[in-house]
């Protein structure tokens, strides 16, 4: 109570000192990392350390206080000479604060306890849920707010909700991508028992400056920021603690540059007969393909072999990502910006042969005790959105294949397209496997996180059209089945 007291009154007597001369500001932050937060009793981070260069810049005193967010955000809020960092730059907030930054980039998203709530597709479904932990006054929550949510149940810091997420009192935690695993971390939670299912919003985070401050004082602070991104001390700091991608350029690039075009990763998985690995090199119908809109394009070709689950999860959350061969379905359509098709196949489930299980409708499914699925793949999201409970997810598809003969799974989901090729991978007879009930006919395409340009959208799009158009297409499925068959 005693630290409460003096702190208010130090807070006041700043404030007091501010508007007598114009000058004197009071400098507020919260507990965030990897951006701002205590450790071993001294505060630090990415965007302390900027603003402590900024200080340094204008020969002024490094005095920061840190508070709680929602206390902060007020005095801001209300008073003038206060600056706070990190601030979120939204649409709500524009004409309360003077701008000074960016920062960094931040990509707010849902998490859930592992395994749970696989089937959330949308801020619609976000609303069903029963709770959703928030940080008080914090970004993330006003923009629930804004949007109508009631289902929030409010914390007075970040750890608290993560909390309420691990011990089941809530069923979604709102937070950042690069944030939850320090704040995971700071708790002593294993960071493992939650996911992220849902991203929501991106934006660029700034120091604010409250109304009423000196305009000189807005313009010093801009021009010394400006002056540690030029000589190259807002990049050294920054890369200290965050990803590349995370990190804005000193200029803006215009949509579509070939500087912006540069920054562009395309990552596949091993997914025969689409994409993958054979004698060390990337084959495959897809990647064929996405090749020759590259050329086209005259872009580099980076393209990656990953887990399927990595790179799904890349193309959710970073800007600048190309995911393929992606199934385009109802609850993906807006998570995504999408290139295609590339080609189509039929969903199917596959059964030992000699097994004798029949089935003939997904209802019938839902009743057999195991069916191996690959997971986060489409086939996977589609069956839990239907309401499947009887599913056996694993990383490496093609050990669904030897589970099955095994008998450890009764019915395997796979395609037209990939099942003989996924099984002769592992070394079977496809004749030992039999396709027991097809249920959906799908078409594939290239994914792009919905950060890419629309000018690259549309240049990689007209590139396809054109493939399909003269001919190049067909030559190209055509000797990818050859060299399959030898």
């Amino acid at each position: 109570m005693i630290r409460k007291i003096i702190l208010a009154v130090s807070i006041i007597l700043v404030l007091s000192s501010a508007a007598e001369s114009g000058e004197r500001l009071l400098i507020l932050t919260e507990e965030n990392p990897p951006f701002n937060f205590i450790k071993n009793g001294h505060l630090t981070g990415s965007s302390t350390a900027i603003v402590r260069q900024v200080l340094a810049h204008l020969h002024q005193a490094d005095d920061i206080q840190v508070l709680p967010w929602a206390r902060a955000y007020h005095l801001a809020l209300n008073r003038p000479n206060v600056i706070l960092f990190s601030t979120a730059r939204i649409p709500e907030r524009e004409k309360l604060f003077y701008w000074v930054g960016p920062l960094y980039k931040v990509r707010f998203g849902f998490y859930a306890r592992k395994g749970t709530h696989r089937c959330l597709y949308s801020l619609e479904d976000a609303r069903k849920v029963k709770a959703i932990a928030t940080y008080r006054n914090d970004v993330r929550e006003q923009l629930l707010l804004a949007q109508g949510f009631t289902n929030l149940e409010r914390s007075k810091s970040p750890i608290s909700g993560l909390k309420k997420l691990v011990s089941g009192r809530v069923d979604l935690w709102l937070y950042s991508d690069l944030g939850a695993r320090w704040i995971a971390k700071s708790g002593g939670i294993d960071f493992n028992r939650i996911e992220l299912i849902l991203p929501f919003k991106e934006f660029d985070t700034y120091i604010a400056i409250s109304r009423g401050t000196s305009p000189t004082v807005v313009k010093q602070w801009q021009e010394a920021f400006t002056a540690i991104k030029r000589d190259g001390r807002f990049y050294e700091i920054s890369h200290q603690w965050l990803p590349a991608e995370k990190i804005p350029p000193i200029r803006p690039m215009p949509a579509g540059s070939s500087a912006m075009l540069s920054k562009l990763k395309i990552f596949t998985e091993n997914s025969p007969p689409a994409n993958y690995l054979q004698g060390g090199k990337l084959c495959g119908l897809s990647v064929e393909i996405v090749r020759e809109i590259l050329r086209r394009c005259k872009m580099v070709d980076n393209i990656q072999l990953v887990p399927w689950a990595r790179g799904y999860t890349l193309a959710l959350t970073q800007p600048d990502v190309a995911l393929f061969s992606t199934t385009r379905l109802p609850q993906r359509e807006k998570l995504f910006k999408w290139v295609g098709p590339l080609y189509s196949q039929t969903w199917g489930f596959y059964g030992k042969k000699g097994a004798g299980l029949k089935i003939t409708s997904l209802e019938q499914a839902k009743k057999v005790a195991r069916i191996g699925t690959y997971y986060k793949d489409a086939k996977e999201q589609y069956l839990l959105a239907y309401g499947f409970t009887n599913l056996v997810s694993t990383n490496k598809n093609i050990s669904n294949i030897r589970h099955l003969l095994r008998g450890t799974i009764d019915l395997w989901v796979s395609s037209d397209f990939n099942m003989p090729y996924l099984v002769k991978q592992a070394g079977i007879n496809p004749d030992r496997i039999k396709l027991v009930y097809a249920f959906k006919k799908v078409e594939n395409y290239i994914a792009f996180s919905t950060k890419s340009s629309d000018c690259l959208i549309r240049r990689w799009q007209r590139s396809l059209d054109e493939i399909k158009r003269d001919g190049t297409y067909d030559q190209l499925r055509t000797r990818q089945t050859a060299l399959l068959q030898r």
